[in-house]
């Protein structure tokens, strides 16, 4: 059961509350105007004949200005005591884990490196099912954008709002080894909080307490495991505290795969490029004003990354990538987790047309007997 909050399921009714004091002062106004009345029944109330902001004329359109103000409650849906409705489903787990360094602006691929990420991954999590996702970008440190869950919406909208670096994380590099390890301490807890970015020293500090195989040797017999990670970078390792393939051969360790995409020419060098705060593409260049080249994307490490956990290795280029990831994915061993599947409210509606109902039994009740008029 979650916490007991208000909500409501169609608010925009309750923008006609506003209009509700203006028109009845109008419809008030106009009614004094066309009629003269006598109040009889009560003697005190007679000595209010006289008028006035309180006079008991202001009792019946102050009763009717209620009514219609607790509808239009009742129209917006009121709703509380949320509680939460859980099945258990069988997922793969799958944490994504995103290259944003400032080489990921380079326009080798269109619009940039980053962009034809965020189009490839958008399209993979229109299309994967039985999946809990996470989010993780790295430039020279990793950041948790999103822990593991089945709402993919929620992973895609964020995927909308990442930027390259120094945007999104303020220090550029690309800490491969260091995000893959971060990603895999997200698969192991199940339910890491986004938060700051992981330093150096933690991804090694946790390397060591993980890694229970020697760094020489190769993986593990693999185990059956229902989790992976999707890598996309453009493959140049130049920073963080770990090897790319030391992390490899810990991941393998857990029975893990990776599968990696590399994103960037394979063949030529290529201008690099950086995108100003205000979206304006500017060419790098050295200190005697030559353009400086980006060298082709190297597809030897990813290859090897994906061979040692038994996982793929594909350049964006290839249309069959996707599919062959989604193939692979959907094969992978399931495990049964709680899923959250929507909602669920009390209507509180027919506690406002009640209130309206009586008050408005008890207005009628009032202008037949102590409020009655003579014309």
């Amino acid at each position: 059961m979650g916490p007991q909050t208000l909500h409501f399921a169609n608010p925009d009714w309750l923008w006609g509350i506003l209009a509700l004091p203006p028109a009845f002062l109008a419809a008030f106004w106009h009614s004094r105007a066309r009629h003269s009345t006598l109040l009889v029944g009560n003697p005190q109330l007679v000595e209010m004949s006289s008028g006035g902001l309180w006079s008991a004329q202001w009792i019946p359109w102050f009763f009717r200005f209620l009514v219609l103000a607790l509808c239009l409650f009742a129209a917006a849906r009121p709703q509380a005591g949320q509680k939460k409705t859980e099945e258990k489903r069988p997922v793969t787990d799958l944490f994504v884990t995103l290259d944003v360094s400032g080489s990921m602006t380079t326009d080798d691929l269109k619009p940039t490196r980053i962009q034809a990420a965020k189009q490839i991954l958008s399209q993979f999590l229109d299309e994967v099912q039985n999946v809990r996702v996470g989010l993780t970008i790295f430039a020279f440190y990793s950041f948790t954008q999103c822990p593991l869950t089945t709402d993919v919406s929620v992973v895609k909208k964020l995927l909308e709002n990442v930027e390259p670096a120094p945007h999104s994380i303020k220090r550029d590099g690309t800490a491969i080894g260091d995000a893959l390890v971060s990603s895999l301490n997200r698969l192991q807890t199940g339910n890491g909080k986004a938060g700051g970015p992981t330093p150096s020293g933690g991804s090694s500090s946790l390397l060591s307490k993980l890694f229970k195989v020697n760094a020489s040797s190769e993986a593990e017999e693999e185990k059956p495991n229902s989790q992976a990670i999707l890598l996309l970078t453009d493959g140049a390792n130049n920073a963080g505290s770990v090897d790319p393939l030391t992390a490899a051969r810990v991941i393998a360790s857990k029975g893990i795969k990776i599968y990696a995409i590399g994103l960037g020419d394979t063949h030529r060098r290529v201008p690099q490029v950086f995108v100003t705060p205000y979206g304006r593409k500017v060419y790098g260049l050295d200190q005697n004003g030559n353009l400086i080249y980006e060298d082709p994307l190297d597809m030897g490490l990813l290859n090897e990354i994906a061979r040692i956990t038994g996982g793929k290795a594909y350049n964006a280029n290839n249309t069959n990538a996707l599919k062959s990831v989604l193939d692979d994915i959907a094969r992978l061993e399931k495990k049964d987790v709680s899923v959250t599947t929507h909602w669920e409210y009390n209507e509180l509606a027919s506690y406002f047309l009640l209130a309206a109902f009586l008050l408005l039994v008890l207005d009628i009740g009032l202008e037949t007997t102590v409020l009655r008029t003579l014309p």
